[in-house]
């Protein structure tokens, strides 16, 4: 099973995942990613342009998943 990595990228700062998540497939990563922005949107709300990208087990990115609509960091109006 691949393993997939969720990296959070706030403009040129990265915060690398170290352990990765064994999923079957980019499908489910993106399951994965999704819930991951949903439980941390709110402790991240002030912050800039936050990203979660899904990273595979060579270090290419595949996806990146924006943690505010249209990319946009602080609160939601």
């Amino acid at each position: 099973m691949p393993r997939f990595y969720f990296n959070i990228r706030d403009g040129y700062d990265v915060d690398e995942d170290d352990e990765g998540v064994e999923l079957p497939d980019l499908e489910a990563a993106k399951a994965e990613a999704l819930a991951t922005v949903e439980e941390l949107r709110e402790e991240l709300s002030d912050a800039g342009n936050i990203e979660l990208e899904i990273v595979d087990e060579t270090g290419r990115r595949l996806m990146t998943v924006p943690f505010f609509r249209g990319g946009r960091g602080g609160k939601r109006r």
